[in-house]
């Protein structure tokens, strides 16, 4: 369900709004936003954390911002708390960027890190002016969490001031000619199912925000808005685990994408594509996965493989049994179908979701649970197709993200809805190419390219269930509630 806050949208009769980014807020709310704002224009610059290459030396506001530099501007989660050297997931993600640049896969990218623990959306609005213009930076990240904007106890009111002061940050830094990326909310250990509720409705919000935005809940999440057990440093912050988890989440070429203008996708009507028997298309993420989501959508009568997934020494397969169901068969062994027919010529979604902190996977047929699996996956490689696809079968709309997805998360996406947190991959899979002159394009603000392949993926496969009795008699359960956990005492980033 959206939150109230994205549903109530109309003020009282008479009163003065404004639209700011496609929000509406009330003039009194624009006022108070601006008083803030206006303390900004204090003395005094905060402390900057180099990550990765060097920073630029500050600069005067009105300098040309280079177009090669990130600046992450959030709190203490970014700053690296909990990580040993305060090496956290913009560290590791800046020393990812530098890899690729010296591996001529993406361009050679500076970035700086301006977070200061305990900020909420409050905080840096006061300090916006003072701290980021002079880091001269084109790309702004703005990495800050519900927790700390008070949300436990805090509740609605908190939800609607974060969701107001962030558009007030994304138009500030358009205004001044930056380009900003949103982090998403992540989990904390003292969360309780209402606060992990507001969390949920938040990033389900950022993903259909028109700015780039990152998945980290879908990263570190144990299923409850915890932290996965062995990824806290404490109740607020990851571990060098949790950071590195959290860093697997950032699409690697979305800054190349982005300074190519390649702009926000949308969701594409498209019939489909027909591939032949011999053919099959083959999609390579751009370094190592931990948490994703593989999205496909099917139509049609046979039975066979409809995606292999490549893991580090074996296979997996997703396809359709003889029974007609739809079945996954894990690299790892475990096996899961659907309990009724799919191949029925009528078009079907499936999500497999993988939570690798937590070990976890869930299937999902048009947007219902199937089932989960506890495994952890290293997939290197998914290959579409095949010479065991279903003769007949028609694909569309391919999606491939760098985190998990929870299950409000998946019903939009089976209603259709096309969400951008963390997504590397979207081919609509357009025969008619009409979305784009490539039938095969990623419309994902990614470089990433699909690839023909005309054999078989090589390697081991598991069989898929030949019928309903082949998958297990019952599905496992979850894991046991975990040890108490520590109390919050510190500000949350």
């Amino acid at each position: 369900m959206l939150p109230r806050a994205l549903a109530a949208r109309g003020g009282a009769r008479g009163s003065r709004t404004i639209a700011i980014g496609g929000e509406i807020l009330s003039m009194y709310m624009l006022k108070k936003l601006l008083f803030f704002f206006v303390l900004s224009m204090g003395t005094g610059q905060a402390r900057a954390q180099a990550t990765g290459a060097a920073s630029a030396p500050p600069t005067a506001a009105t300098s040309v911002p280079s177009d090669l530099k990130i600046v992450f501007f959030g709190s203490s989660v970014p700053f690296g708390q909990g990580a040993t050297g305060k090496y956290g997931y913009p560290s590791r993600y800046a020393r990812l960027l530098a890899q690729r640049a010296a591996a001529g896969q993406g361009a050679p990218w500076a970035t700086a890190n301006i977070s200061i623990p305990g900020d909420n959306t409050l905080k840096v609005l006061a300090r916006w002016a003072r701290d980021l213009p002079p880091q001269n930076g084109r790309y702004v990240v703005y990495a800050l969490a519900l927790g700390n904007e008070g949300i436990h106890g805090g509740g609605q009111p908190k939800f609607d001031q974060f969701r107001a002061n962030m558009q007030v940050l994304l138009a500030q830094a358009r205004a001044a000619g930056l380009v900003p990326v949103v982090a998403n909310s992540y989990t904390r250990n003292d969360y309780t199912a209402e606060d992990y509720a507001y969390i949920r409705q938040m990033n389900l919000l950022l993903h259909i925000w028109a700015v780039p935005t990152v998945n980290l809940l879908g990263a570190v999440d144990d299923g409850q808005g915890h932290w996965a057990a062995g990824y806290f440093d404490d109740a607020l912050h990851p571990n060098d685990r949790g950071h590195a988890e959290l860093a697997h989440a950032w699409v690697p070429s979305l800054f190349d994408a982005l300074r190519a203008g390649k702009p926000r996708p949308q969701y594409q009507a498209t019939s489909g594509i027909n591939l032949r028997k011999a053919t099959s298309l083959r999609f390579v993420p751009e370094a190592l996965v931990h948490p994703f989501t593989q999205v496909i959508s099917f139509r049609t009568a046979g039975v066979g493989a409809l995606l292999t997934l490549q893991d580090s020494t074996t296979t997996g397969q997703l396809g359709i049994g003889a029974s007609g169901g739809l079945s996954y068969a894990s690299a790892l062994g475990g096996h899961l179908a659907s309990p009724g027919r799919v191949n029925d010529n009528r078009w079907h979604q499936v999500v497999l979701t993988h939570f690798f902190a937590r070990a976890e996977t869930l299937l999902y047929l048009d947007g219902t649970l199937v089932g989960r699996l506890p495994e952890q996956l290293r997939t290197r490689q998914l290959t579409l197709g095949g010479p065991a696809a279903p003769p007949t079968a028609q694909l569309r709309n391919w999606l491939f993200y760098r985190s998990g997805m929870q299950a409000d998360e998946v019903r939009a996406l089976a209603a259709d809805s096309l969400l951008q947190s963390s997504l590397e991959l979207y081919a609509p899979l357009d025969g008619r190419r009409r979305a784009a002159p490539d039938s095969l394009a990623n419309l994902a603000q990614s470089t990433n390219v699909l690839g023909r392949a005309s054999s078989p993926v090589p390697g081991p496969k598991r069989r898929l269930p030949t019928s309903g009795a082949g998958r297990p008699p019952s599905l496992p359960s979850r894991r046991a509630a975990p040890a108490a956990r520590p109390r919050a005492t510190a500000a949350a980033g």
